[in-house]
């Protein structure tokens, strides 16, 4: 970070935390409501996020291992206005960061989101979704996954790009109905902005239509079937002269329960195909499935199993798919009424289909995080991040150790 940035940031933290003081004189917890602006059906929530980080190796590199502290703010936003049978709402979060030793890789990521959620009847209701993000990705991943930092090829700046989407969904059928259906379409617009030479044959757009229908066999219990076509649509063919272009097919058939005060849980298993325009490209099908199941024997104290299989678009300029399978186990603790830890295994698997074959990579992730409620408005959190990645070409394996320490102010 340069000095000018480490004071900016200096002054930003300290009129936070002055801010805070002066805002908060009086304390929730001794009997004082917060100060959260809401006002009939009127609700304003903003926050912000202040975390310094130590990453040892912010590129991801096997070859090239370079360090540095990294410090993030984290702004969000929240306005809602309930009116009568409907809410509005418009959501804002961004995150800036400072790299000590990499001001190159500096950053500032935005997020933007409208919603309008409208009963229609007694039994039926209209969600209309937009949201706009311009976000980048860290160099050593994404798209430069792999490549040495020390060569030619890899990027000066961190690939930016924005992502435009649309979201229509029109469900009939409430908690105490039998059947219900959903019925939802919607559009996303992905472009990179920089490093065109790398990035610009991955620009895309992509449109889809779902339906869900299901069944509730048990007041808590409800048998589900989502279908789904999905129509992908690039800018650009590669230099090799194929065409990505595809659509994909996608059926899940599942269960969603809660069965016990203790356990809710959702299972769903199927499949999808992709299709290519191109006949030079073999079209692929592959099981799918969606499992998440929380186990909470105490009230303070949650285990989560979660996995999911799904079909990924190429981050390789000769690639054509990635099949992508995640399984994690969590466990959160409350210890107390201020302090709460978060310990976490995951493991993330993805196959690479090439024209000429595929590659297989596995990556184990561990974290432990604690969070220490200090006042209602101020919350303090750290946390150790342990990740790896192992694969059958040696410029893509990587160790990287990430410790962290930040605080969330509620205003």
């Amino acid at each position: 970070m340069t000095s000018a940035a480490h004071r900016q940031l200096c002054i930003i933290l300290g009129l936070c935390f002055v801010s805070s003081a002066l805002a908060y004189t009086t304390d929730p917890e001794q009997g004082q409501e917060p100060t959260l602006l809401h006002r009939g059906g009127f609700t304003l929530e903003p926050s912000l996020g202040i975390e310094a980080v130590n990453d040892s190796n912010i590129f991801q590199s096997w070859t090239d291992v370079q360090s540095s502290q990294i410090w993030k703010l984290a702004p969000r936003l929240l306005l809602r206005f309930e009116p009568a049978r409907s809410r509005l709402e418009f959501r804002y979060q961004g995150e800036y960061g400072w790299y000590d030793k990499s001001s190159h890789d500096d950053y500032a990521d935005h997020a933007l989101q409208a919603g309008a959620y409208l009963l229609m009847g007694e039994r039926s209701g209209l969600d209309l979704v937009a949201a706009y993000d311009d976000a980048h990705e860290n160099r050593g991943t994404g798209l430069s996954l792999g490549i040495d930092p020390a060569s030619g090829a890899f990027p000066q700046d961190p690939d930016r790009y924005t992502t435009g989407q649309f979201l229509a969904r029109y469900t009939y059928g409430v908690s105490h109905t039998r059947a219900f259906v959903s019925l939802e379409a919607g559009t996303e617009r992905f472009a990179y902005q920089n490093n065109l030479a790398l990035t610009q044959p991955f620009d895309r757009d992509e449109s889809y239509g779902q339906a869900t229908f299901g069944v509730r066999v048990r007041p808590k219990t409800s048998l589900e079937l989502s279908v789904q076509a999905l129509e992908i649509t690039y800018d650009h063919s590669r230099a090799s002269g194929l065409n990505l272009d595809s659509r994909e097919y996608r059926y899940l058939l599942g269960v969603v329960w809660e069965a016990t005060g203790t356990t809710t849980g959702s299972v769903r298993v199927g499949g999808v195909t992709k299709k290519f325009d191109d006949p030079a490209l073999r079209d692929y099908s592959a099981p799918n499935w969606e499992v998440a199941i929380r186990w909470s024997p105490r009230t303070y104290s949650h285990f989560d199993l979660s996995t999911k299989r799904y079909l990924a678009e190429p981050i390789e300029l000769t690639g054509d798919a990635t099949d992508s399978a995640v399984y994690s186990l969590s466990w959160t603790h409350a210890w107390n009424s201020r302090l709460e830890s978060k310990l976490a295994l995951s493991r993330l698997y993805w196959t690479y289909r090439f024209v000429t074959g595929e590659r297989r990579d596995r990556s184990p992730l561990y974290s432990l995080a604690l969070t220490y409620k200090m006042r209602w408005w101020l919350r303090w959190e750290a946390g150790v991040d342990l990740n790896a990645r192992d694969s059958p070409v040696a410029s893509y394996n990587y160790t990287e150790n990430i410790a962290r320490l930040g605080a969330r102010i509620t205003f």
